[in-house]
């Protein structure tokens, strides 16, 4: 057997410090149901694996985005586990695609979903000429709100990927006129539960984010993606506790995991680990999980917050149910 803590390069990716997933953790310590409020589950073929995972490590219940041919099998099976978020049919941008947009909203509706999600990362705003503040997406978002559905949206992307994938200011813009567009749409719909994906996706700049939250009243964060929060929530780990503290009231607990074919229990035991690691403890040491942006050498510390236990009880429990009952969903 190889010894993944002196060869981190023969273990898998997702385990490079031999950590055993599968030894006992104890519940996170919250009274009530405990709320992912940002995941992937694309596929019923998946989802075995993935409560077997979210069962050890103490999730049990899903806020997920898949299509809506698969959401209705995963409804099925298991509904009592799971909220929709509403998303377009990924690849099909050709010809009137709002329109069609417009009707998967009204499908993920009628099968329960009150959030839909908007993904203006950098390559929608460079590759596909998408602005969220344009007329084009002007009618999607009235959809939303004649429903009184909730928004999701991905703005930003990792401060790192600005330094290599994005120097192209010219064709993706620059993180501040993405703010500008996300702002200009988000001041004129403040009756709306509002959720910025991924630290409303700039952890690296917390005094950024602490402005959009002091804004913006109806606005909350999730702190999903795993490897993003791992490096950035760590390599500022004093303020960034200080931060959750502060806005306790506006946190929303998410993972970002992706279920795929390939990817059995370790795998998706291995964003939860960290998870759990990064806000409940203290725990100090190299993250298991292998960073493509950092080489062999510089990974990544995992310092974990350590965070008081009102301030777990709310971002695993408290603010997900006020979301949700908000919106008129059971819980």
């Amino acid at each position: 057997m190889p010894d993944t803590l002196t060869n981190p390069v023969l273990a898998p990716d997702y385990n490079r410090t031999g950590i055993d997933y599968r030894r006992p953790m104890p519940r996170p310590k919250v009274h009530g149901t405990v709320y992912d409020f940002h995941s992937h589950l694309h596929a019923l073929r998946h989802a075995d694996a993935w409560f077997a995972s979210a069962d050890h490590y103490g999730i049990d219940v899903f806020l997920t985005m898949c299509q809506l041919e698969d959401a209705l099998g995963l409804q099925r099976v298991w509904g009592n586990r799971m909220h929709f978020i509403a998303v377009p049919k990924w690849g099909e941008w050709e010809g009137n695609f709002v329109d069609r947009w417009l009707t998967r909203i009204e499908g993920f509706y009628n099968i329960g979903s009150r959030i839909v999600k908007f993904w203006f990362a950098p390559p929608a705003i460079g590759d596909r000429k998408w602005r969220l503040d344009s007329d084009t997406f002007r009618p999607l978002i009235e959809e939303a709100r004649s429903r009184k559905m909730a928004i999701m949206t991905h703005i930003g992307d990792p401060e790192i990927w600005y330094r290599t994938k994005y120097t192209d200011t010219a064709k993706y813009g620059t993180r501040d006129d993405h703010y500008r567009m996300w702002e200009n749409v988000l001041a004129g719909y403040g009756e709306l539960p509002w959720i910025g994906a991924h630290m409303a996706g700039n952890p690296e700049d917390l005094v950024r984010v602490q402005k959009l939250l002091d804004r913006y009243k109806n606005l909350y964060i999730d702190c999903s993606a795993t490897r993003w929060m791992v490096r950035e929530i760590s390599a500022h780990r004093d303020e960034a506790r200080d931060f959750f503290i502060r806005n306790q009231d506006r946190i929303l607990f998410g993972t970002d995991q992706v279920s795929q074919d390939e990817r059995g229990f370790d795998f998706l035991a291995s964003r939860l680990w960290c998870h759990r690691k990064l806000w409940e403890t203290a725990f100090v040491g190299q993250t298991p999980i292998h960073d493509p942006d950092f080489p062999e050498d510089q990974q990544p510390t995992l310092r974990g917050l350590c965070l008081p236990d009102e301030c777990l009880q709310k971002m695993y429990h408290d603010n997900p149910e006020r979301v949700l009952k908000s919106l008129g969903l059971p819980v």
